[in-house]
């Protein structure tokens, strides 16, 4: 595995350079994902006018889409952003929201794969295997059961990720019980985090961000790496039965976990395929 304690001094770096980070992501988790990057160190931007985004991607250091909540006039926007990222070569990651929920977002999503690149592409299991396979057991925009990240489908799902890997030159993020990060010839599992994390809205979106700020500042792996561990680990720190009291808490230990606290609780080892 690879050094955790130099990859979290990329936090102290982020902090340092506050890159500007551009989040096309939906109504329901703007407020959430801008305050998850403030809360890193990051500068936050969620323009989403069609007709300004590529002007915004000019100016910032990484960019972020995201599938939720899906309107017309977002998908102008985030493929004229998503070729300006392309172009000034900046980080460029995508969640997958849905993808396995209605066939306007799969085409979507596999007409932006097609024609621009993408370093990171995150999702659920159902959503992962949507992309990968077609198919998936997708419950609208949440994991179906037999999708789960859980025993003989750890392996299963990283070797679908794995092809998408390979076929789309990306870093594959699949989010569950176990989170994988794939590329490849490898893949990282990481078996923290806590079962309220799923019943907030929005938080997967704040990971996004998340990922999509420490891209500004280091490669894909390491930002991915990164991102579920503060948030996974933050959130096992306050697991709270009172949802919006877990909430809160959550927002404020993203900013103030310490490396210490995320070195002693990591539960994440490597595999080679």
């Amino acid at each position: 595995m690879k050094n955790l304690k130099k990859i979290l001094e990329t936090r102290k770096i982020l902090k340092e350079k506050s890159p500007l980070i551009h989040s096309i992501t939906h109504p329901i988790a703007i407020n959430m994902a801008a305050n998850a990057i403030l809360a890193i160190g990051g500068q936050p931007i969620c323009a989403a006018h069609p007709d300004e985004v590529a002007e915004i991607v000019s100016m910032s250091d990484s960019l972020s889409l995201n599938l939720g909540n899906i309107t017309s006039e977002r998908m102008v926007a985030m493929e004229r952003a998503a070729r300006a990222a392309n172009q000034k070569e900046i980080p460029l990651a995508i969640d997958m929201v849905g993808v396995g929920a209605s066939s306007l977002r799969f085409d979507f999503a596999k007409k932006l794969l097609k024609n621009i690149h993408f370093d990171l592409i995150k999702g659920n299991a159902s959503e992962i295997r949507s992309l990968a396979i077609g198919k998936s057991s997708a419950k609208g925009v949440d994991v179906g059961d037999a999708d789960r990240l859980r025993g003989e489908n750890i392996q299963n799902l990283a070797i679908e990720a794995r092809d998408l890997a390979v076929k789309y030159n990306s870093i594959i993020i699949v989010t569950g019980e176990t989170d994988l990060v794939v590329g490849n010839d490898f893949y990282i599992e990481i078996k923290n985090g806590v079962e309220t994390l799923s019943r907030i809205t929005g938080t997967g979106c704040m990971l996004t961000s998340i990922m999509s700020s420490f891209m500004a500042v280091t490669n894909p792996v390491e930002a991915a790496i990164l991102g579920l561990l503060i948030m996974e680990i933050a959130a096992e720190k306050v697991e709270s039965d009172r949802l919006y009291t877990f909430f809160v808490n959550l927002m404020d230990e993203i900013g103030l976990i310490s490396d210490e606290e995320i070195i002693e609780k990591a539960i994440i080892k490597e595999v080679k395929f």
